[in-house]
């Protein structure tokens, strides 16, 4: 969905209850031709004058090729500018000069550069430690991957309780090839606006049929018992320290659980069978079948088409769709076809990704975020102190991992309306259809909420599970909460009881 297409002239936009967004200065943006938008037309005008003069007067004739390209560089050069900056710690620098691209998205300028920028920037997005350094060189708010960031955590906390616009991101990615049948069915991009929208019968569809009949039954049978056992045997026969073997095997170890866990309580597929298996794994595995699949540009090609075919076939024939009822009104009218697509494009972007880094994250697998000594934290040895009978102490233990390392660093909303924000001292104007990124990853280290020990591992901190954000809720509340955050944080919890007995056992 477009982000002109999503905000109505009688929309409110509501985060202009929050502290986060003001109302604008103005009722127009300031003008395009006295920014960077009046440079690059007169590179244009001048390039043209050159050939003009070279073809009538100098006849060089290769002056002519140049004057016509000079336009092309300096897009070239201002994207290279913008993108680069922020690698050299000139955060500010990328920020400001992309001001005015996001303030006129319209301009030929801002349609040359800001897809390339938001790629590339959004990308390192979902680096935390580079996220912290954005704050710390600019605030709370700021403008960077073609989107405005406010990460104050009162104005996140405000925006993951109300109802949002979107379009098609996964945070500050722009996702392409996403599901679809004869009409929009994928989540993450869809509005909760109004009632009337499908929104939230979708969600509901998704998880009647993942997580009601049979789901509880699947949970305690002798199939996930083996996942369980299959689990604690690797780990005892596998490396198991940081970005070692159990860490990194697509069909086996800690990714290979999940595949097989996964699609088998919530589907009733058989991941026993190895075909079945093999169809799974070529989707599922390592990071690059995520871009390849869904981000742009690099899913342009649709390369993946096949494989994700095959996944979308093992789904539409698992047991827990064979009593799809077609045509219920209380779901929109959602078909067997339109959920099983959803539904592959779930289980590869969140339901894997997301829950695999969060179990990677608990377990020791991954270093914690580099900025401001997280990265000393020793996960494993923090775990090897857990009270494996505690429920309570272990669910904290995971909401304080993923706290300071959280798997999913942002989402975003798109305004309904003009605003302003204060970005580095200055009041600046933005329009209507302007994406906002909302990264929880910074609200869960604001020190004015956290305290100053905000960057310090401590999962006895007071609120915690009252005021984490981990699934895109803001504990127990939020409009928009990821439909499998009990599995995902149950699963993960168990895993630190089951490997922590393989752990102590072999001590």
């Amino acid at each position: 969905m477009s982000a002109a297409g999503c905000c109505g002239a009688t929309d409110t936009e509501p985060l202009m209850a929050s502290n986060g967004l003001m109302p604008p200065t103005s009722t127009e943006m300031p003008s395009a031709i006295c920014s960077v938008h009046g440079v690059f037309w007169l590179t244009v005008l001048a390039g043209i004058a050159m050939a003009i003069v070279d073809g009538t007067v100098l006849q060089t004739w290769w002056i002519i090729p140049v004057a016509l390209l000079a336009p092309l560089l300096f897009v070239f050069s201002f994207t290279l500018v913008i993108c680069v900056a922020p690698m050299c710690g000139c955060f500010a620098m990328s920020s400001r000069l992309q001001t005015s691209l996001v303030q006129h998205p319209k301009h030929l300028l801002s349609r040359l550069t800001l897809p390339w920028i938001t790629v590339i920037q959004g990308l390192h997005m979902c680096d935390n430690a580079y996220c912290q350094r954005i704050r710390a060189s600019m605030g709370k708010n700021y403008v960077l991957a073609g989107m405005v960031g406010v990460s104050d955590y009162e104005t996140v906390a405000f925006t993951l309780k109300s109802a949002q616009h979107r379009t098609d991101y996964l945070g500050a990615q722009p996702l392409t090839n996403l599901p679809k049948v004869d009409r929009e069915i994928f989540l993450l991009s869809m509005a909760n606006t109004a009632k009337e929208l499908n929104h939230d019968k979708f969600v509901a569809c998704f998880y009647h049929y993942m997580f009601r009949e049979g789901f509880e039954e699947r949970l305690k049978s002798e199939k996930a018992k083996k996942c369980w056992a299959q689990l604690a045997e690797d780990y005892k026969t596998m490396p198991h320290g940081e970005g070692e073997q159990f860490y990194t095997e697509d069909a086996t170890g800690l990714r290979g659980f999940f595949i097989r866990y996964f699609f088998y309580v919530m589907l009733g597929t058989d991941t026993e069978d190895p075909e079945i298996m093999k169809d799974l794994v070529a989707m599922m595995r390592g990071d690059t079948p995520i871009a390849m699949c869904y981000l742009w540009p690099f899913a342009v090609p649709n390369l993946m088409g096949s494989t994700i075919k095959k996944v979308d076939d093992r789904i539409f024939n698992s047991s827990s769709l064979a009593k799809f009822v077609e045509g219920e009104e209380k779901f929109a009218n959602m078909t067997k076809l339109e959920l099983t697509r959803l539904t592959t494009c779930i289980m590869r972007l969140a339901a894997i990704t997301g829950t695999l880094q969060l179990a990677k994250s608990v377990t020791g697998g991954l270093t914690m975020p580099p900025f401001e000594d997280m990265d000393k934290t020793n996960v494993a040895a923090e775990w090897d102190k857990l009270d494996l009978a505690d429920e309570q102490a272990l669910q904290n233990f995971c909401l304080e991992v993923a706290r300071l390392h959280p798997p999913v660093s942002s989402v975003h909303h798109i305004a309904t309306e003009a605003f302003s924000a204060t970005i580095q001292g200055r009041v600046v104007d933005f329009p209507a259809g302007t994406k906002i990124l909302v990264p929880t990853n910074l609200a869960m280290t604001d020190v004015d909420t956290w305290g100053v020990d905000a960057f310090k591992f401590n999962p006895s901190r007071p609120a915690l599970q009252e005021k984490n954000m981990v699934f895109a809720n803001v504990g127990k509340q939020g409009t928009r909460v990821c439909p499998g955050q009990y599995l995902a944080m149950d699963t993960c919890v168990e895993i630190l009881r089951v490997l922590g007995k393989v752990r102590r056992e072999g001590k």
